[in-house]
């Protein structure tokens, strides 16, 4: 998929088509592509770097993208695919497919909060961002949508009490 904000040659050109087309599907995005700007070797060696990791991770996740895999990269002059990654896909394929079938009060969701510096109660925050009210709303539209979310505080302000 090309076109969302950040996957364009020109910011936006298909920003409608993306969306109404990952609309109309209902399902993750998932990329699943080969390493096209480094070799298996170098990727063995140190993992997805540079340019690479803008390409494969960066753009499609501001484009909507929910899980990457990579399936292998260069090798010489081709494009070679790596069996276990291919398994690998198949696998995270079956656990979305899995999920998307489990009711959403039996579905376990973790939320991690941003705490920095440690041990300076700093947990939760967020140059100009109101993280307790933004996650009292994302809690209550994950009970408006069915899951468990269990009690928490009405008041932004009283979290952690």
């Amino acid at each position: 998929l090309v076109g969302g904000p950040a996957g364009s040659m020109e910011a936006g050109r298909n920003v409608a088509v993306a969306k109404e087309l990952l609309e109309a599907m209902d399902v993750p995005y998932v990329v699943a592509s080969p390493l096209l700007l480094q070799d298996l070797r170098s990727w063995a060696r140190a993992g997805v770097q540079g340019l690479q990791s803008v390409v494969l991770y960066a753009l499609p996740e501001l484009d909507g993208a929910v899980d990457t895999v990579v399936l292998g990269g260069l090798a010489g002059d081709r494009i070679g695919l790596v069996p276990e990654r291919v398994r690998k896909l198949a696998a995270r394929i079956h656990g979305w497919v899995s999920l998307r079938r489990t009711p959403p009060a039996d579905r376990r969701v973790a939320i991690s909060l941003y705490g920095f510096p440690p041990n300076v109660g700093a947990v939760g925050t967020a140059a100009l961002l109101n993280v307790p009210a933004s996650l009292e709303r994302f809690l209550r539209s994950l009970a408006d949508q069915g899951y468990d979310v269990g009690g928490f505080a009405d008041d932004p302000s009283a979290s952690g009490e």
